[in-house]
């Protein structure tokens, strides 16, 4: 074919292709391998690309209609294969299950570790998804809460908070609680506390005396939605320890709503619950 009838051909071609761009990207089918990542998809107005997710993946309420591939780990790669994605967006820690499906089906990797892995994995997965702009503007949303709270508390001093994400259910044991490279630590910074542990671990499991020995002025009980406790019998664990200047204080802080362990697009609201209660506990009589 010559050059002038290459270039006519394109012509041709292209007023259909300029048509079809805004809907090319809505014949995608994705698997998402993680809660935050599948929140992700449907806060930019992707959700009905998804075809498959994980046992854990509970919000938004549309979610019910998925078909499920396994829990966050243990992968059922033949129920995945089956849906025919085009597209699976999974964790580092997927890399290994997942690595046999490289060169027969796209697999995007995203962080969410730290608070700026996860703005970045939204920006990324709004161009995988052709979602670019709602991406961007998602992700300035979130920077202007952090930005405003984290000016609110500036000058303040920060209250030393300790987020137990799992123990022993029914005792006050082997708690593993958020260490300070975790996007919630990073948070907790930003509206004017301080995590209680400082060590390198990520997430270590504590014994009570340890947590003792730390001072908190406020501890976040984050893992009583999967534990079956009423918030009584929560608070009834930890009545016996005033020596811990949370408990003294009456600081106790039970949360039920799983997404705060779940870095994703609703870290902003994280945020401001997070800042709200602190700066209660720091007023006068709070």
């Amino acid at each position: 074919m010559s050059q002038g009838r290459w270039g006519a051909g394109i012509k041709a071609v292209l007023p259909l292709v300029l048509f079809l761009s805004p809907f090319l990207g809505l014949c995608q089918r994705v698997v998402s391998l993680a809660p935050g990542v599948t929140e992700i998809v449907f806060a930019l107005g992707r959700g009905d690309s998804l075809v498959g997710i994980t046992t854990y993946c509970d919000y938004p309420p549309e979610v019910k209609r998925l078909a499920r591939v396994g829990g966050f780990l243990d992968i059922n790669l033949e129920a995945l294969v089956a849906l025919a994605p085009d597209i699976v967006i999974a964790y580092p820690e997927h890399e290994e299950k997942i690595v046999r499906l490289k060169g027969r089906i796209k697999t995007v990797i995203v962080r969410h570790g730290r608070l700026r892995d996860l703005l970045d994995s939204i920006l990324r997965i709004g161009r995988v998804l052709d979602r670019r702009s709602e991406a961007e503007t998602l992700v300035s949303s979130i920077e202007r809460t952090l930005c405003r709270l984290a000016s609110q508390a500036q000058g303040k001093r920060k209250l030393p908070v300790l987020f137990i994400a799992g123990r022993n259910a029914g005792e006050l044991k082997n708690m593993f609680v958020v260490g300070k490279n975790d996007f919630l630590s990073e948070i907790l910074e930003i509206c004017g506390g301080k995590n209680a542990y400082g060590g390198a671990i990520d997430y270590p499991s504590m014994s009570l005396e340890s947590v003792i020995s730390l001072q908190p002025e406020f501890i976040f009980e984050l893992s009583s939605h999967f534990e079956g406790l009423d918030d009584r019998r929560i608070f009834d664990l930890w009545r016996p320890y005033v020596m811990v200047p949370a408990v003294a204080k009456k600081q106790v802080r039970i949360i039920r709503d799983s997404f705060w362990l779940r870095p994703g697009p609703r870290v902003g609201r994280i945020a401001e619950e997070l800042a709200r209660m602190l700066a209660a506990a720091g007023s006068p009589g709070g």
